[in-house]
């Protein structure tokens, strides 16, 4: 345990990012993503004659109808048919004043649209040959924050973004470390994070630097779609969580390494340095969960500045988090 090393002051000039490459031009590159208000649809129409709606949501909707209907409103411990399942999800007083709540932070939902139009427009100029989903808008009753139903469908659940201090957040459910972003500040740069992750898939690799690399990868990406979004909604900290990573960055490198952690196996012993959690076992309670994945990042934009030819198509195919680490020659200022 190295405690004694780490800074407990906030340096505020730390705050100050790195000044940024200019973001491509994008203006002209066409986005026909169309926007589906799948709660509405389904929570307006005349539900005393589900069958129905449902044949005709399923019929304009197939492929997304599926995934809803079948696999996150039906039980499978169940043999309950699914206009049953859709009945009772409907029907429940506390389901109806979620989608009440939903529609009055997100009847208007075009000016997010927009934004995600934007981000995907910085998709496609990076990944030209990926195609371009349809943007979905649905209450999943807290089981689905933002999905993918394979390439073409990229699903919001609204009622994941209700805001930190929403009443039916519990916090036996959904702690405050997880509430922080729940909200509508966050909703556009999660959905996009979605969106990168379905294309890079799994990690690799067992190892802790693998974890660290490949989610540092998918946060450089975040970054590169998102260039007008500030690093407290890209990483998910607050102001004073990030000061607090750039003035002990050297100190949590140490840390790791002095740990022998980075090429540990043990998964949970690494869990909370990768995932999120209110802290990091063997750091100061100010160092916040995640860290590593803030550490990949910072790792991964060494790597692209010593090989500034690779584009991003070639990054997401790397691999091999120790090759990544050696090549970037990482290694922050004490």
């Amino acid at each position: 345990m190295i405690k004694r090393y780490f800074t407990l002051i906030f340096f505020i000039g730390l705050l100050a990012c790195n000044q940024k490459e200019p973001a491509p031009d994008v203006s002209n590159i066409e986005i026909t993503s169309k926007l589906v208000r799948f709660e509405q649809e389904l929570f307006e129409s005349d539900t005393q004659n589900l069958q129905s709606v449902i044949e005709t949501l399923t019929s304009k909707y197939p492929e997304f109808s599926d995934i809803f209907f079948n696999r996150i409103l039906a039980d499978p411990s169940t043999s309950t048919n699914v206009t049953e399942t859709t009945r009772y999800f409907v029907r429940d007083s506390f389901i109806q004043a979620l989608y009440q709540d939903c529609k009055q932070q997100y009847g208007d939902f075009s000016p997010l649209f927009d934004e995600l139009k934007q981000g995907l427009r910085y998709f496609k100029y990076y990944f030209p040959d990926k195609p371009i989903p349809d943007i979905y808008t649905c209450i999943t009753g807290f089981e689905y924050g933002s999905f993918t139903v394979g390439d073409n469908i990229l699903a919001i659940g609204l009622d994941f973004y209700l805001g930190a201090n929403y009443q039916n957040y519990h916090p036996d459910l959904f702690p405050v470390y997880i509430t922080s972003t729940m909200d509508r500040d966050h909703l556009v740069a999660k959905t996009i994070q979605t969106l990168i992750t379905n294309y890079w898939g799994e990690t690799r690799g067992n190892k802790l630097i693998d974890y660290m690399v490949h989610n540092g990868m998918i946060l450089y990406v975040k970054k590169k779609l998102l260039p007008e979004v500030s690093d407290e909604i890209i990483f998910e900290y607050s102001s004073e969580q990030l000061a607090w990573l750039k003035a002990n960055e050297s100190q949590i490198w140490a840390y790791l390494i002095e740990e022998n952690q980075l090429l540990s196996t043990e998964y949970r012993s690494f869990q909370k340095i990768i995932s999120p959690s209110p802290s990091v076992p063997g750091m100061p309670p100010e160092a916040p969960g995640r860290l590593g994945n803030w550490i990949g990042e910072r790792m991964v934009e060494r790597y692209m500045e010593r090989n500034p030819q690779t584009p991003l198509t070639a990054l997401i195919q790397l691999d091999d988090g120790q090759k990544i680490m050696a090549e970037s020659k990482y290694k922050p200022r004490q």
